[in-house]
């Protein structure tokens, strides 16, 4: 089952905003919507909601958010780490990780591009040496 959004949304679209599949609709100060079919379950949602309006796929709530600055949440790769097997390239719904190749030697590894980035962790799911932290 897939995110949602209770009657608590008060239509500001940040979640749709960050969406990294486009989800997530509505008409600005209405109650906004998730087409399940299209969630890809990240939490992106339920983490930058500042109402505490998403209701994740356990049923939990999300918290309501204070008024400071939010830090971003970003994949780090560890380019030591890193086997450069593209698999996180190759899934990432945002198109957020480049490849930067070394020279001829050395295979080269994977880098998260942050403008981009939405923190949804895809990536991490398909690392395959664990270079991949969300942060």
């Amino acid at each position: 089952m897939p995110y949602s959004i209770s009657s608590e949304c008060i239509g500001c679209g940040t979640c749709a905003k960050r969406c990294p599949e486009n989800a997530i609709s509505g008409e600005l100060k209405n109650q906004f919507d998730i087409e399940p079919l299209l969630c890809i379950e990240c939490g992106t949602c339920f983490n930058i909601c500042p109402k505490g309006a998403v209701i994740d796929p356990q049923g939990n709530r999300s918290s309501v958010k204070k008024s400071k600055k939010k830090k971003r949440i970003k994949a780090s790769i560890d380019s030591d780490i890193c086997a450069c097997c593209k698999n996180c390239y190759i899934n990432c719904p945002r198109d957020a990780i480049n490849v930067i190749k070394k020279n001829i030697f050395h295979v080269g590894y994977c880098q998260s591009d942050h403008e981009f980035c939405v923190g949804c962790g895809t990536c991490a799911n398909y690392c395959i040496t664990g270079a991949i932290s969300i942060k």
